[in-house]
């Protein structure tokens, strides 16, 4: 009988032997494959760090989880799926890099720079700049400090030894006090957006003018032609004075007249009061500015019936990418320039006061385009 049992169990034995050995060459197919897997995605993630892009890609995650699960046949459970398919992402974002979008964490010899405002939760700067050092392999870090007293921030800017500043609304202007050294860039304008610490010295600059050239000089040669500048603030005066001195015949067009008059005799230019403006004479028009930004996406700034199919329009709003007036050029069979180029355009001026060397500026315009929202249509599909 005993020997009758032995039988049975040997029996018994030999399949699940078999069975096991299977599993064990699965086993070990399944290590070279995830291997595998991981290598490649290393290399994937050292291609986009090189290309200046995002490495993270959430989208196509989704899009491959969304493929595995037609293809399952089972036993394995969705769940059971989703589980396993999370756990191989996750190993394969460790080999692409703990830093996120390819950025360095920032340690003791990391420099500092920051934009200062009130608010700036919404600034996209950060995103720009962070993205411009870890491409240059600059040690540094840039952050958005919320801030009341412009005066006491720059103190302990220069305390703490920051490196350099972007200074957005509403301190602009009262900024100018604290400087040690006023560049002519901000001097003539009245305003700074940028500041390099030198030697324990603060020195303001304003690269908003030149940013906006070097946008609007890509589409069209400014010499000699026709410029409507749209807005009396702190951003027209920088463009204006960077049109007058390319070459530009400008017109301001504001809704105040005591501001628009007061600006245009300034920099030498025309005015046209902005209800009496239809678009029709320029060559140029720039928007400087706030109507048509997020969320009032559909209000314009003037009304352009008459204007020519020929004439280049800029908009310095870069939240929405298509402001309400750049749609409306674009059906007219106008050339455009979103806010986005002057936006990437003077961070890559300040990126060259702050580090003396070229800014990567479609690194920089990369970045800036990733962190944008969707547009709406795209965000409902």
């Amino acid at each position: 009988m005993q020997d009758q049992k032995d039988a049975c169990s040997d029996f018994a034995a030999a399949p699940i032997s078999s069975l096991r050995r299977q599993i064990d060459g699965l086993d070990d197919e399944l290590l070279a494959l995830i291997n595998r897997r991981m290598v490649l995605a290393a290399e994937i993630g050292a291609l986009k760090r090189k290309a200046g892009s995002r490495v993270l890609d959430t989208s196509r995650e989704a899009n491959v989880l969304r493929r595995l699960e037609k293809r399952n046949r089972g036993p394995l459970s969705r769940r059971e799926l989703q589980r396993l398919f999370t756990e191989i992402m996750q190993l394969c974002r460790g080999v692409q890099g703990s830093a996120a979008d390819g950025r360095r964490e920032p340690d003791a010899g990391s420099c500092l720079y920051a934009v200062l405002g009130n608010p700036v939760r919404h600034s996209l700067s950060p995103q720009m700049h962070n993205r411009a050092f870890a491409h240059c392999g600059i040690n540094a870090v840039y952050m958005a400090f919320c801030v009341t007293r412009i005066d006491k921030a720059l103190d302990a800017a220069r305390s703490l030894g920051i490196k350099g500043l972007s200074v957005t609304l509403p301190h602009k202007t009262a900024a100018l006090s604290c400087m040690d050294r006023i560049d002519e860039s901000a001097a003539r304008v009245g305003a700074l957006n940028t500041v390099v610490l030198r030697a324990g010295q603060l020195v303001g600059y304003n690269t908003d003018g030149t940013g906006a050239m070097r946008a609007l000089q890509a589409a069209v040669a400014v010499e000699g032609r026709r410029a409507a500048l749209i807005g009396a603030g702190g951003a027209a005066r920088a463009i204006g004075y960077a049109l007058t001195d390319a070459g530009a015949a400008v017109t301001i067009v504001n809704r105040s007249v005591s501001r628009g008059r007061g600006l245009a005799r300034e920099l030498g230019a025309q005015f046209c009061p902005r209800e009496r403006f239809d678009g029709s004479g320029c060559q140029i028009l720039i928007n400087t500015t706030p109507v048509g930004m997020h969320p009032h996406e559909d209000a314009m700034p003037v009304d352009i019936r008459q204007l020519a199919p020929e004439t280049v329009v800029m908009d310095i709003i870069y939240n929405p990418l298509k402001t309400a007036l750049i749609r409306a050029a674009e059906s007219r069979g106008c050339r455009t320039v979103s806010g986005l180029e002057m936006f990437v355009a003077q961070g890559a001026a300040q990126f060259e006061l702050w580090t003396r060397q070229p800014a990567p500026e479609e690194i920089m315009r990369q970045a800036v385009v990733e962190a944008l929202p969707a547009p709406e249509s795209e965000e409902r599909i």
